[in-house]
């Protein structure tokens, strides 16, 4: 099973559910929301997008609210969920979200030994 993990946001009031995403969901988003950056002299470099791939991962793990829900959408006049969660949540507020998201979806735990 998936886990899942309910969490309040106090200033908008509305309790946010979230899932665990796989390890090839949270990949395509961190690659969907990497921007390849010219510098000097015409070298480049690849750079993530932090806000993007943080809105990216919220959309994708949300259980409940429905980002997407056309009431949100037209409200914010939003051209889709992670417009709405851009537009609703402070940035401190998806960083917070992003990084739970990651955290539900096992990143950031060490494997534990199996003991034969």
């Amino acid at each position: 099973t998936v886990p899942e993990r309910t969490v309040s946001l106090k200033r908008i009031g509305i309790p946010v559910t979230l899932k665990g995403l796989t390890g090839k969901q949270v990949f395509s988003i961190r690659e969907r929301c990497t921007v390849t950056v010219t510098e000097k002299r015409g070298r480049s470099r690849k750079e993530l997008d932090e806000e993007a791939f943080n809105g990216a991962l919220i959309a994708a793990a949300t259980v409940k609210p429905n980002w997407g829900d056309p009431k949100l959408t037209a409200k914010f006049r939003a051209s889709g969920p992670e417009e709405v969660i851009k537009r609703l949540l402070l940035a401190g507020e998806i960083a917070q979200l992003g990084d739970l998201v990651l955290e539900i979806s096992e990143f950031n735990t060490e494997l534990e030994e199996v003991k034969n």
